[in-house]
């Protein structure tokens, strides 16, 4: 068979963008369609254009020519008409394609509208919206499910001719066609013939489709599992959705032709209608927004290119005290300063009129000042933008590029124009106000956000299919966390690192399934979500450009962030960054302290020797981005003198130039040792000390040597980094001739230098990048290091919902010796706040009520504002206060176990047994009270002078049991499940004292070691991560030891992991040991053992020795009983007993047999301990092994 009898256009195909329903990933589809040999192929996915951009790159790679198309879901009445009941509403399917980018765009109108304004269930179009925009558009009967063929099996002959005529006066003749299907369905069989007859009537045209909704025909299982993904179905429901047929896949000429032997033209008129398409998307095109100047400024000036020249000239003024000067006015006895400044703001604004970008510095700025005008914390500037004067002084960022040598040319270059990029970091919780103003200025019809999809990850696709084959939950678990949790792990990836589960796929036959029905489905579209930053902002209606959708009533394009940008559209980001939420919060407090109350960190001075010292002795968790263990390391070794070297610091702590930290530290501690490869390379190199650490470095470099234009050298950078050999090879060329012309630099030199150009651009960072994030860095350390409770305050504020941050943070508090009081329904605002101190002792934080999980910023307002009204007096009194819709039971009983209450009643468990009836009484005495009403509880606060509760005028719980206090590991474990950490107290403490006993090294001796010694440590686990060797794929994990004294992240390696990981539990109190070793200026511990608490106390208590006071009446009672226990020879730590009286220092100890033991536990001690005669226990401790000598191989001579 040739080729062309092999071909056949596909014009009814989903793919996984039809979601949950299209089982086609587009690399899988286009290699099939390759394989079958066929030349071009429609996309029509379910009433979206999600996926039209990958389609035509996947198309175009495969030589396959991508054709643009919907089958969207057509209602005959008004699409805004009442809507009934999801029984009674009657949508039917109609297929489109794009002829031309005329029809794309009418295409992108008709989806769009259907999801704006016709959504009910489902993006819904009418006849009157098709009428409108048919110009350009192929249309199709559909499938069985189309309006004409659903009246032909509903025997209204009649009526599906009058539709077919309705609809070929929308389309005209020439662009509708007659599709028939023969999937073996009984139905689709009654059809042909009359589809036939009705398209012989109207001189229609006929197609054979096959309604493609995965690839192969092996893969309709993994389609019906995803059908019952999509439905919450099991596959076993005899009632759920699924297709009869098993033929939805992606056939061949020949199985088609065998299909419809009675209408083969319906084979080649799919030719036909592929060659009426042509469509080009117009990539690479501006379609950016025009700002519209303000009224008052359009009589000053004549254009947007001469507005935003005197915006920039007024803010030079306000950022330097420097008055512009025009060309011809700066003679010799200007001073430099003024000279470069106009000099580049002339050379800047030149090249963003070029390339024609002023509008969009104009729509920037505009946001910006009216964020700064409300007060929204904005930041420097991230990215390559803070390399641009013209944004510094329109105060876009907040960065002088010229103190610190940034280039404007690697932001907007114009020897190779590509759009500019501002990243713009705003407040996390006013990030939103900014997006709305922009809404409102530019019309909410012409901004949108940006659609993400959600994938099926390795994962989430073994839960999903093993929840639809009705798998256990537990074994469905156990399965998925066998996947290692490596990122973009797939799960053929995983068959192949972890033996455990290559082991349970062979063995377990419904494993099997449900990982080869995943492997099929993983990749696929699961969900649509919302660009974390990005929005569009057009000076249109948007829809004339991209189609769209909404989600959660916000307009968002249908296509993602790449294909958006690529059709020219303006992409913002607007991003969310906690830090500036963070100094924010930490400004306003400290604005509340005398004579700060103009305070701000952006006006401090960088050289502050405090926030240094803080740097350099590592004290840096909560700093922007220096708080991670590696940078700390690197803090301490780095000796910090000024700014630089923070913006240093941070682009060389990366994969690649962390190899160059050794010679920067060593060149900034003995310059003598610094080469320079040129003397024209030292003015460069000499701010990082003969290492070239931003990629500014390498454009400034190539400037001076080989004398390019900056444009010239961002585009040598470009290719240095990208290393294609041919572009390599092209610039080596350039850089020596220019270096021989500039430098008479010999070749051989010349090309040395290039090298080392190479090697360096290949991991160099953006400076101006590192720079604003270094800024940032010295500001959240100025404020740790002179305002440590105001800065912590804020941290913890931001924090709010998540228990193991705030049990994090918390932990650096109590580093710090601040004291971190716990929630008090009179005391504690919504958020953290700092609680200063008048007297010697150091301030310290009171924990905020929204931060107590259940509670959140609402029931925490309610409670905060009513306080304004007076101080809660009991619990009684803020139950009959405060809306009880708001602070619910829930909430209550989380306040009352988070310990909220106990300033004004003395019982939790009280409190909770009681909390019924409180809230009972209290309901009924605010009807009262609105009624206006006194009540009998009125009546005797009145009459009796003092209420019986203290002011809630509520009747104490009489009748009932007494409630026993609340043991205190419940107490501690409620504060660790509500609060993330333990309050008032530690779960160690329940031992009775034997926790202390059980270590055997300090927190302070961990810091300090030197060497290797081995280690013993009580606490409780929590964040365990289980993981796998990359080599061999064998299991070890790492979790956090919670000691009494410090959390400790320790890792358990494969051995210890095969013998104790099994204890591994979160909340489980433990025994670890192992080895502590100090290496690169930092302490490592690794486990060798961990065993649970009482496992432990009596396998490592030796001996105890009891003191008893032998005057005591319970004396010989005691003894008898010890002596009775002994004998028995119970467990394995000896009994010793001590006699001494009240008042002496040492007493008679009685020696006893080895066999004179008893069976040790933390139950037992503190029995035996609370006995009237014992005055003290000493317990002996076993102490560790001391670590194994290290073997080294021995070296050959």
């Amino acid at each position: 068979m040739t080729t062309k009898d092999k071909d056949f256009v596909h014009l009814h195909v989903h793919s996984d963008f039809s979601l949950l329903d299209g089982c086609c990933r587009m690399d899988r589809l286009m290699e099939r369609a390759q394989e079958l040999g066929q030349s071009a192929m429609a996309l029509t996915d379910h009433g979206n254009l999600f996926g039209t951009i990958s389609f035509i790159k996947q198309a175009e790679k495969h030589g396959i020519k991508p054709i643009i198309g919907c089958e969207g879901y057509l209602v005959t009445d008004h699409k805004n008409d009442e809507k009934p009941g999801r029984e009674n509403h009657k949508s039917y399917h109609i297929g489109m394609l794009a002829k031309n980018y005329k029809g794309y765009q009418n295409l992108s109108k008709v989806v769009s509208d259907a999801h704006v304004d016709g959504f009910y269930y489902r993006p819904r179009t009418d006849l009157e919206t098709l009428a409108e925009y048919s110009d350009g558009l192929i249309g199709f009967t559909g499938c069985m499910q189309g309006w004409v063929p659903q009246l032909i099996l509903q025997g209204k002959e009649n009526e599906a001719e009058q539709a077919m005529g309705q609809m070929v006066d929308i389309f005209g003749k020439e662009n509708y066609f007659v599709e028939l299907h023969n999937h073996g369905i009984e139905e689709q069989a009654q059809l042909v013939p009359v589809l036939l007859k009705l398209a012989k009537k109207f001189d229609l045209k006929v197609i054979a489709s096959n309604d493609v909704h995965y690839v192969k025909e092996e893969d309709w299982a993994p389609h019906d599992a995803l059908l019952c993904i999509q439905t919450g179905s099991k596959i076993d429901d005899q009632k759920r959705m699924r297709y009869d047929a098993r033929q939805f896949y992606l056939k061949s000429r020949e199985q088609m032709e065998e299909l419809f032997k009675e209408a083969p033209e319906s084979i080649t008129n799919t030719f036909a209608v592929a060659e009426m398409c042509d469509l080009k998307l117009p990539f690479g095109e501006n379609n950016y927004p025009v700002f519209t100047l303000p009224p008052e400024i359009k009589t000053e000036v004549t254009d947007n290119v001469e507005y935003l020249k005197n915006l920039c000239l007024e803010g030079l003024k306000e950022r330097y005290n420097e008055t512009y000067l025009p060309k011809e006015e700066r003679g010799d006895g200007v001073g430099e300063r003024v000279k470069e400044l106009s000099e580049r703001i002339d050379y800047e604004l030149s090249v963003i009129a070029k390339t024609g970008f002023n509008d969009y510095f104009l729509i920037v700025a505009d946001f910006m000042m009216w964020a700064r005008e409300q007060d929204i914390p904005v930041g420097p500037g991230r990215g390559s933008g803070a390399g641009c004067l013209v944004a510094y002084v329109l105060g876009i960022t907040d960065i002088d590029p010229l103190r610190f040598g940034l280039l404007f040319e690697r932001f907007l270059n114009p020897e190779r124009v590509s759009p500019p990029d501002f990243d713009i970091d705003f407040c996390m919780r006013r990030r939103a106000e900014v997006i709305e103003y922009v809404r409102e200025k530019y019309g909410r019809d012409c901004v949108a956000n940006i659609v993400t999809f959600g994938t099926f990850g390795a994962k989430m696709v073994v839960r999903d299919v093993a929840r639809v084959r009705d798998l256990p939950y537990a074994e469905a678990d156990k399965l998925a966390k066998m996947i290692p949790d490596d990122l973009n792990i797939t799960l053929e990836q995983a068959l192949e690192k972890s033996p455990e589960f290559n082991e349970e796929c062979k063995k377990n036959p419904i494993a099997k399934q449900i990982i080869e029905t995943g492997k099929v489905i993983e990749g696929m579209v699961r969900n649509v979500g919302t660009h974390a930053a990005g929005v569009i902002i057009a000076d249109r209606p948007l829809k004339e450009l991209v189609p769209l959708t909404t989600q959660d009533g916000v307009l968002t394009t249908q296509f993602p962030k790449d294909p958006v940008e690529d059709l020219g559209l303006l992409k913002m980001d607007f991003l969310g960054l906690k830090t500036l939420t963070v100094i924010a919060a930490a400004e306003q407090h400290i604005r509340q302290k005398e004579g700060y109350d103009n305070f701000r960190v952006s006006d401090v001075s960088l050289e502050d020797e405090k926030t240094f010292g803080l740097l350099n002795d590592a004290q840096t968790i909560g700093v922007f981005q220096l708080e991670s263990d590696g940078m700390r390391r690197l803090c301490r070794q780095m000796t910090i003198t000024n700014v630089d070297e923070i913006i240093a610091l941070i682009a060389l702590y990366r994969p690649g130039p962390m190899d160059w930290i050794p010679d920067y530290i060593k060149g900034k501690e003995d310059p003598s040792t610094i080469k320079f490869p040129h003397p024209l390379l030292e003015q460069v190199c000499e701010e990082t000390y003969g290492v070239m650490v931003y990629q500014e470095q390498v454009m400034e470099a190539a400037r001076r040597v080989a004398g390019y234009s900056l444009g010239g050298a961002d585009i040598l950078r470009r290719a240095m980094g990208k290393k294609k050999p041919e572009e390599m090879a092209k610039q080596r060329e350039i850089f020596v001739k220019g270096a021989k012309d500039t430098n008479d630099i010999p070749e051989k030199k010349a090309n040395e230098i290039f090298s080392i150009l190479e090697k360096f651009a290949g991991y160099g960072f953006n400076k101006s990048h590192s720079a604003a994030y270094g800024i940032i860095s010295y500001q959240t350390g100025y404020l740790k290091a002179n305002f440590p409770v105001h800065f912590m305050a804020g941290v913890l504020s931001c924090e709010l919902g998540n228990s193991d941050k705030l049990s994090h943070f918390i932990g650096e508090c109590s580093e710090m010796g601040i004291m971190v009081l716990g929630p008090d329904v009179n005391e504690s605002g919504e958020n953290f706040t700092p609680v200063e101190s008048f007297d010697d002792k150091p301030d310290s934080i009171r924990f905020g009520l929204a931060a107590v999980k259940g509670v959140g910023d609402g029931p925490s307002a309610v409670i905060v504002n009513e306080r304004k009204n007076g101080s809660y007096t009991s619990f009684s009194d803020l139950v009959e206060r405060v809306d009880g819709k708001a602070v619910n039971k829930r909430v209550l009983e989380n306040l009352i176990k988070a310990g909220g209450f106990d300033s004004v009643e003395k019982s939790r468990a009280s409190l909770l047994a009681d909390l019924d009836r409180a809230m009972g009484e209290a309901q009924l005495r605010r009807k009262d009270r609105e009624a206006g009403q006194v009540n009998l509880f009125d009546m005797m606060g009145e009459e009796g002078g003092e209420q019986q509760d203290g002011g809630g005028g509520f009747s104490p719980m009489t009748d009932g049991p007494e409630v026993e206090p609340m043991d205190e590991l419940e107490k501690l474990r409620y504060e660790k499940e509500l609060l993330g950490f333990f309050l008032s107290g530690h779960p160690v403490d329940t031992l009775g004292g034997l926790g202390a006993l059980l270590n055997d090294i300090t927190s302070e001796e961990i810091e300090k070691l030197e060497g290797r010694r081995s280690f013993r440590l009580c606490g409780v686990l929590s964040d365990i991560e289980r993981r796998y060797t990359k080599k061999d794929a064998k299991p070890w994990a790492r979790f956090t030891l919670m000691a009494k004294e410090k959390d400790f992240s320790i890792p358990m390696f494969t051995e210890a992991y095969d013998q104790f990981g099994v204890h591994l539990d979160d909340g489980r109190i433990v025994v670890v040991e192992g080895v502590a070793s100090r290496k690169d200026d930092e302490t490592r511990l690794s486990v060798t053992s961990l065993k649970p608490i009482e496992s432990a106390i009596s396998q490592l208590a030796e001996e105890v020795t009891w003191l008893i006071d032998p005057d005591d009446s319970e004396c010989e009672q005691f003894t008898r009983e010890i002596f009775e226990l002994g004998d028995r020879g119970e467990g394995s730590t000896l009994i010793r007993l001590a006699f001494a009286r009240n008042g002496e220092d040492s007493g008679l100890v009685v020696e006893t047999d080895s066999r004179f033991c008893m069976r040790f536990s933390s139950k037992t001690f503190k029995d035996w301990r609370s006995r009237s005669p014992v005055r003290g226990a000493r317990i002996k401790v076993r102490l560790p092994e001391p670590p194994a000598e290290r073997k080294f191989a021995r070296k050959k001579f």
